[in-house]
């Protein structure tokens, strides 16, 4: 009996090998084989090839010599996520860094998958395209830019649609079937293909479900849209404009697209930039970078999910559909770029508090005890 239990899953396992060859090819079994489990967060040279994110570097956010919040707190809150398997944790007070920690090897110049964080930089270039002129809105048809859709029932969608979670396609995030929409995103080597497949099942505007796919297909439309490569528009629309390093961003296959819904590598100091470009309302040392009108509607409330608006989380209020990894309520308002794993910005008006833990996952977190514990501490 043993031998033929064998004998069966040798047989079972060569049929799925074999079945992966003949839909796919050799780069995604050997993706779905080596896929660092576990340290998926922090593996970043796993994710080959990378597309490069160009960046323009000039100075370092600065460091403050003190801080209002006591050492004692910071401590903390520094252990707490050290014990919580993070990679990193960085907090800032009015735009200078009052914490700066680095654990599994990791330095200031380490990048890790941002998982869904990518998602923020997707809804805030869909803004800036608008402002340009090569999306004339939000409330346009997705099949504008994606023809492939104008003869079915996902000509309905609109890209507001897609911002919101609300496009009604189907959300097949089955990570353990071979042929299931995330995967062959994820580890496929023709994410256009495997997104521009994925049908409605439901009717735009009725449900909110958050799906991958709908970021991916507002990448395809932002290079549609603009004709460039989205990696060089990210470049020089948002990237170079904060005086960021180079990042990368994961792509299907060598020359081909960046699987938008994912994979952003860059720095924690790099994110810190992101979140104090929001905190400061879309201006960058003067200069306006996201528009003032497309960042009040990121931040506005789906009236399907109160906690997220454009691609951003929104403040976890209670009552969101979303599950809830808290053990009480948020004490202020919170703003939050969020990726799997537990990789957070936390923004913080009322405080002007930046906070960051990126890393692998944790086996039990709190989300509110960094942004509580710094209210808590604040004067």
């Amino acid at each position: 009996m043993k031998r033929i239990k064998g004998i069966a899953l040798v047989f079972g396992t060569l049929f799925i090998v074999a079945l992966a060859i003949v839909l796919y090819n050799f780069t995604f079994l050997k993706r779905a084989l080596t896929y660092p489990s576990g340290k998926d967060i922090t593996s970043s040279q796993w994710y080959t090839p990378k597309t490069l994110v160009k960046g323009n570097y000039a100075k370092a956010i600065p460091s403050a010599d003190s801080t209002v919040i006591s050492e004692n707190v910071l401590k903390e809150i520094s252990k707490y996520c050290e014990d919580r398997n993070s990679s990193a944790l960085l907090l800032s007070y009015k735009n200078q860094i009052i914490l700066e920690q680095y654990w599994q090897e990791k330095d200031k110049n380490s990048t890790t998958n941002s998982m869904s964080m990518a998602k923020t930089i997707i809804g805030i270039l869909v803004g800036i395209a608008i402002e340009n002129g090569y999306i004339n809105s939000e409330k346009e048809k997705v099949s504008t830019y994606i023809s492939e859709w104008a003869d079915d029932e996902r000509d309905q969608i609109t890209i507001e649609d897609l911002l919101l979670m609300q496009s009604g396609l189907r959300n097949e995030d089955n990570v353990e079937e071979v042929t299931s929409d995330i995967i062959r995103m994820y580890i496929g080597t023709d994410v256009v293909d495997a997104a521009l497949d994925v049908p409605a099942v439901k009717p735009p505007n009725m449900v909110y479900e958050y799906n991958n796919v709908n970021t991916q297909i507002l990448g395809i439309i932002l290079e549609r849209a603009t004709e460039q490569p989205i990696e060089q528009y990210a470049s020089e629309q948002l990237w170079k404009k904060i005086g960021a390093k180079d990042a990368g961003w994961w792509q299907d296959q060598a020359g081909g697209m960046p699987k938008t819904f994912c994979c952003f590598f860059a720095s924690p100091r790099d994110w810190m930039r992101v979140g104090q470009l929001i905190l400061n309302e879309g201006r960058w040392e003067n200069k306006q970078i996201i528009p003032t009108v497309w960042l009040k509607k990121m931040l506005t409330q789906s009236q399907l999910e109160r906690d997220y608006g454009y691609h951003i989380w929104t403040n976890y209020e209670d009552g969101g559909r979303r599950k809830k990894h808290r053990k009480s309520p948020y004490l202020t308002k919170v703003i939050s770029i969020d990726g799997a794993n537990k990789q957070h910005v936390f923004m913080i008006p009322e405080l002007d508090i930046i906070a960051i833990r990126v890393g692998n996952k944790p086996k039990e977190w709190d989300e509110a005890f960094i942004v509580n514990r710094l209210f808590e501490a604040m004067p």
